[in-house]
């Protein structure tokens, strides 16, 4: 009687798994297949559009020029005097991003060069070291070695917001002290 209740049980609560299983493989499958009608209704409704409106040739003609603007970076382009609107502050810091170009760009550089570089150097035996102008070359381990022991190398850490803090997401970077 026991048995016969535990397998009726069994039984009867399996069709009911079943069940919520195929519904929810069936949901799935019709949200996706619902997903994809009507992206497909959309495209063709697009496409339809554009032909009736012919919208292509409109925008080959004069009125694109609406849509570009004019450059402005490092507050030096056509666009800078428009994008201040007169307003001395923004003037004045385009002015000092202008004297401040050639910096930027060699923070940037070096920046780029420290996150992308040492890593892949170092699984061939290299390492990148800083000149004092700048400039980069890589060493091998023995020179890398020779190079310390003469107390010719420091470190120096990457700094951001021109200098007022230390960029922690990149590694120290290795300096000679002097030329070699």
């Amino acid at each position: 009687s026991q048995s016969q209740q535990r397998h009726t049980k069994w039984s009867s609560s399996r069709p009911i798994e079943d069940t919520v299983e195929r519904t929810t493989a069936s949901t799935r499958r019709s949200f996706f297949s619902n997903v994809i009608a009507t992206t497909a209704t959309a495209a063709a409704a697009v496409l339809t559009a554009n032909d009736s409106m012919n919208i292509a040739p409109a925008l080959a003609t004069d009125d694109a020029a609406v849509i570009s603007s004019k450059y402005c970076a490092y507050g030096e382009g056509d666009g800078c005097e428009d994008l201040a609107e007169g307003n001395p502050l923004i003037l004045e810091l385009q002015r000092k991003s202008a004297a401040n170009k050639e910096a930027i760009q060699q923070d940037a550089r070096n920046a780029f060069y420290m996150k992308n570089y040492p890593d892949w150097f170092a699984s061939v035996g290299k390492t990148m070291v800083k000149k004092p102008d700048g400039t980069f070359i890589v060493v091998n381990d023995e020179e890398l070695a020779q190079l310390k022991a003469n107390n010719k190398i420091g470190l120096e850490y990457a700094k951001t917001m021109g200098g007022k803090f230390t960029d922690v997401t990149q590694k120290p970077i290795m300096v000679l002290k002097e030329k070699i």
